[in-house]
Order: structure tokens, then C-alpha cells, then sequence
């Protein structure tokens, strides 16, 4: 039952959605003339394997900046008319500047969403490499084909990045009728480049001059252990900062801040126009709560999560 579940919500996710299709429907032959504009998004639409057509996202971000548009200016509005505000001129100001700063920001962060899923999708591939190379040189070993590998590796019930673009390859193998090398160059172009990319471009090479994959892979898989193997070196050294840094913020500078603020209570029962018992509750309550949570957040984003 978990695994019909599971390729329920993948195929939820892989589908567009009705706003998109609207989008699409409502402004696609409005705006038109925004396709060769960014045509830096669609390569990022590609490589990070989102399930949208570069045409349909572009009408989508038209159509969210143009309802956040109105949305900002409505705001502007309603503060306008809520507060007093001086200038007169400000009155008129305020909604537009609304409008244009809700829409413009809507229009800028949907552009980069697509860079940030290729970000998103190279790290993953980069955690992933070093122990896929194993189990294809594996695989390799056993007598199957570069065909066959992919084959077997898009049986496996993951939702890792490998498995999920060797699912693709035996999609154009099977229902595309393409041949292995064009569906592994098909993929090639929907990949970042890096390490990744280069396996795909190595393992063709190997397999239309009849080489030994089992020694490609092999060969491969050593390069990539020896790169996790600095990886975890200089993950470990920056960890050895950031312990230093919490140290410092959390145990070090609230018990000086304290002490500072009851030696400060001697002379002046405040600062700042704050009573000094109120600057040691935020301190306590607030900045240290909040300091913990970066600390936390800053060491999720270094620690590999394989």
C-alpha cells in the first residue's frame, strides 16, 4: 500500500497544475515575445527536470505577477485609505509602489526557482554518484550491458535522482523508440554539468568503443570515493569552525551580556529607553532562541545527508 501511495504523489508531482494550464491558455499568445528573453530559464527548466513546459511557466509567471500586481495595489490601497499618511502625495504613491514592488518580486523569484532546483537536484546527484558507481560497476561485473544496468537500477524503488533519470532512459528506450545512445545524450542535456554528466559522456564513449565498462566504472568509483573522502575532510574542518562560532554566540556572549547588563543595572535601571530586565528577557527569549535555529539550520546545509 506505501508504494502505491508513494507512486501516487510522485505522479501528483510530475503533473502540471490547473493554474499553469489556465496560465497557459489565458496568455500564452500574449507573451510570446518573452520566450527569447529567458531563454536561461527554459535550460534551467530542463536541467532540473521540472515537469512544465518552458512555453506554460513563462504564461504562469506572467499571469502570478500580474494577480500580485493587482493583489500589492489593492494593499496599497487599503493602507492608504486606513492611515493618515503625510504627504497627500504619498497616498497615491504608496499603492502604486505596492503594486509594482508585489509583482516585481513575484516575477523575479519565479525566475529563479528554476536555477535553484538545478542547484537542488546537481547536490543531490553529487551524493548520490559515489554510491551508484558502486553498484554499477557491480552490475557491470555481472555481465550486463550498459542497457541493462540502467534497466535494473530503474527498478529500484527509490526516489533518488539516479533512479529517477534511469527511469527516463528506459521511458525514451521503451515508449520513444530511441536507440541507448540517444536516450543517454537526451538525458545528458537535461543534466548540470559536472561529475554526473561526465559519467553519462564516459559510459558512451566505453560502450561504443567496445570497452570494458566493468574497468570504466571501477576506475570511476575511485576517483569519486577519493573526492567524498576530501569532501568529508573539509566538511569536518568547517564543522570544527561552526563549533567554535556556537561556542562563542551561544555560551560566551550571553553570560558577558548579562554581566554586562546587571553591572549596567547598577548605574542606570535602563537603556536604551528599555528597562534592563526587559533587554535580558529578549535575550533569552528571542535572540538566543533565534541564534540556535540559524546555528542549526547553517550546520543542516554542510552536513551531507548520505
Amino acid at each position: 500500500m506505501s508504494t502505491v501511495k508513494r507512486k501516487k504523489r510522485v505522479l501528483e508531482s510530475e503533473k502540471v497544475g490547473p493554474a499553469h494550464i489556465y496560465a497557459y491558455k489565458l496568455l500564452d499568445e500574449h507573451v510570446k515575445f518573452l520566450h527569447p528573453k529567458f531563454r536561461h530559464v527554459e535550460k534551467a527548466i530542463k536541467e532540473s527536470m521540472m515537469p512544465i513546459p518552458y512555453e506554460v511557466y513563462v504564461a504562469s509567471m506572467a499571469l502570478f505577477s500580474l494577480v500580485s500586481t493587482i493583489a500589492g495595489g489593492v494593499i496599497g490601497i487599503i493602507v492608504a485609505l486606513l492611515v493618515d499618511i503625510e504627504p497627500p502625495i504619498l497616498e497615491i504613491l504608496i499603492p502604486i509602489g505596492a503594486a509594482f514592488g508585489f509583482g516585481g518580486m513575484v516575477f523575479v523569484v519565479l525566475q529563479m526557482i528554476p536555477s535553484m532546483k538545478v542547484k537542488t537536484r546537481s547536490s543531490k546527484l553529487m551524493e548520490e554518484i559515489p554510491h551508484f558507481i558502486g553498484y554499477m560497476s557491480t552490475l557491470a561485473t555481472s555481465g550486463l550491458s550498459l542497457e541493462g544496468i540502467f534497466k535494473a537500477i530503474a527498478r529500484e524503488e527509490s526516489e533518488e535522482e539516479i533512479v529517477k533519470d534511469s527511469k527516463l532512459i528506459v521511458r525514451n528506450l521503451d515508449i520513444m523508440g530511441m536507440d541507448l545512445i540517444t536516450a543517454i545524450t537526451d538525458l545528458i542535456h537535461r543534466t548540470p554539468h559536472g561529475a554526473y554528466s561526465e559519467l553519462l559522456e564516459g559510459a558512451i564513449i566505453t560502450a561504443q568503443s567496445g570497452g570494458d565498462l566493468k574497468e570504466y566504472f571501477n576506475a570511476t568509483a575511485k576517483v569519486q570515493l577519493e573526492e567524498k573522502k576530501q569532501l568529508m575532510a573539509r566538511t569536518t574542518e568547517s564543522l570544527g569552525a561552526v563549533a567554535e562560532i556556537y561556542t562563542i554566540l551561544l555560551i560566551v556572549f550571553p553570560l558577558l551580556a548579562v554581566i554586562m547588563l546587571s553591572i549596567m543595572g547598577i548605574m542606570s535601571p535602563s537603556l536604551g529607553g528599555l528597562d534592563l530586565v526587559t533587554l535580558i528577557n529578549i535575550l533569552t527569549f528571542a535572540i538566543l532562541p533565534l541564534c540556535g535555529v540559524m546555528m542549526l539550520v547553517m550546520m543542516d546545509g554542510m552536513v551531507p545527508k548520505r
